[in-house]
């Protein structure tokens, strides 16, 4: 047969960048000290003294927290219902970190689905947002993954993410105003396929961003 007719299946997807291992705290910490030592700056001062665990902390537990929750796990089963009817959750705290300056991006994310026969709680949404986005990755892929576990985890009929974040790598660029905002859309199933769906969540969404 014909590479046409069976094609190589898929290579399989990956929330963000994956790791290819475990988070190491003394390899982290020694390497922040290194980063003082070779900006100039000693790592052992009353400033600096525990500048490399503090480093450590927030980006094992908060700026790659990420790695250790799983979408599915976080977003839980819901509730059967058979309601059809829109949700919106809007102005989701979220950061995550660009693989190509090592620095974060910060922002809201603006999260719907239209279910297909279950509903989840809101709280769960957030956290789905966290467990997606606290890692290395773009904000074009967080907004697409954030979208998609809807439809795959939370069984959505539709889903859609915006998000608008401020890009550090960007906003300490040369000659920028530092004002600059990145916005990223993505639409699966439903709003996908509806032009009406999709006009009436950015419309709830719309003042929001304004």
């Amino acid at each position: 047969m014909s590479t046409h007719e069976h094609p190589p299946p898929p290579r399989p997807r990956t929330i963000g960048i994956a790791r290819s291992g475990e988070f190491d705290p003394a390899a982290f910490e020694q390497a922040v000290v290194d980063l003082l030592r070779a900006c100039g700056v000693a790592a052992d001062t009353s400033h600096t003294g525990r500048t490399a665990q503090r480093v450590r902390e927030l980006w094992q537990h908060r700026l790659l927290g990420g790695y250790d929750l799983d979408p599915a796990e976080v977003l839980g089963d819901g509730f059967e219902d058979p309601r059809r009817d829109m949700v919106v959750v809007r102005g989701i705290a979220v950061h995550g970190v660009c693989p190509h300056h090592l620095v974060p991006f910060r922002g809201v994310a603006h999260v719907a689905y239209l279910p297909g026969g279950r509903l989840h709680g809101f709280g769960r949404i957030a956290r789905l947002v966290d467990a997606i986005g606290h890692r290395f990755t773009y904000q074009e892929w967080m907004t697409r993954d954030i979208a998609e576990a809807l439809m795959t985890h939370g069984r959505a009929a539709g889903a859609a993410c915006v998000i608008e974040a401020e890009q550090l790598c960007l906003l300490l660029g040369e000659d920028r105003r530092g004002d600059e905002r990145v916005i990223t859309q993505a639409f699966c199933g439903e709003f996908e396929r509806s032009p009406q769906s999709r006009a009436e969540f950015l419309r709830a969404i719309e003042h929001r961003r304004s």
